[in-house]
């Protein structure tokens, strides 16, 4: 298996692309540009795309789907999400009408409930809910790997303040993710990797309270004006030792310059 990372959207989302003998899964393709890029990754390696990973309906998570589905026609690769974000797709849910960004409508092949084991490309990937950031939340368990989309950071979880979010429930998922046995390879939606134990032992969210989740009472509905995230993407961010750096934790990847 190798693993590949592309930067997407405006908002610098995590893209993460699989790749299992000739066939790959690409998780989180956050614009149109990514989906051309991903196009020239696995061109280059003589790849087919057959699955399409969402951790859930923001923008910038799914703005790229539409573009990839026509690039792949052929190999009709199938979108998985949960099944509460078909509803963000084309609606304002999705957060793309405050950033400017119009996402291409595209329909879900299978809808996820969370606790699921897909075989998908050979590879078994356990499906696990983590409502919290939004209600259609998932997290990815993949060998000693975690994608955790929005829901957990290196240092940092995901913002509570819009549609659907809610402090309480990202904190009783993410103990849920911590709960978890083992180790793992945390590769989030933005920012850089960490571990499971490291989060274990350093993300704030053990010690925050709702206020500092910044859910509001408006049920998380955001001004035209104001902006998806604030400019070093998370409020909730703290000061700690470094995460242990993995020079395998995107194995045989690249990644870009940030």
């Amino acid at each position: 298996m190798q693993l590949y990372h592309e930067y997407s959207s405006v908002m610098h989302t995590n893209t993460y692309i699989v790749v299992e003998g000739q066939d790959a899964i690409v998780v989180d393709p956050g614009d149109a540009a990514c989906a051309d890029s991903v196009k020239s990754k696995l061109d280059a390696l003589r790849a087919r795309l057959k699955a399409i990973l969402i951790t859930h309906a923001h923008f910038d998570h799914i703005a790229g789907v539409a573009k990839l589905k026509q690039l792949y026609e052929e190999d009709s690769p199938k979108v998985y999400m949960h099944k509460f974000g078909a509803e963000y797709i084309s609606g304002k849910k999705n957060m793309g009408k405050y950033m400017g960004v119009k996402v291409e409508p595209f329909e879900p092949d299978v809808l996820l409930e969370g606790g699921e084991t897909l075989n998908v490309i050979g590879l078994d990937i356990d499906v696990i809910y983590t409502p919290g950031h939004s209600k259609d939340g998932v997290c990815y368990r993949l060998r000693d790997r975690l994608f955790t989309g929005d829901t957990l950071f290196f240092c940092a979880y995901g913002r509570t303040d819009l549609f659907d979010g809610d402090f309480a429930t990202l904190k009783q998922s993410v103990q849920n993710l911590f709960a978890l046995e083992g180790n793992y390879v945390l590769l989030p939606g933005h920012g850089e990797p960490t571990t499971l134990e490291f989060e274990r032992r350093n993300n704030p969210i053990l010690t925050d309270g709702e206020e500092d989740g910044r859910t509001e009472e408006d049920d998380g509905a955001l001004d035209d004006e104001q902006e998806m995230y604030p400019a070093d993407e998370s409020e909730n961010t703290r000061e700690a030792e470094p995460a242990p750096t993995d020079d395998d934790s995107l194995e045989n990847g690249s990644r870009a310059d940030r």
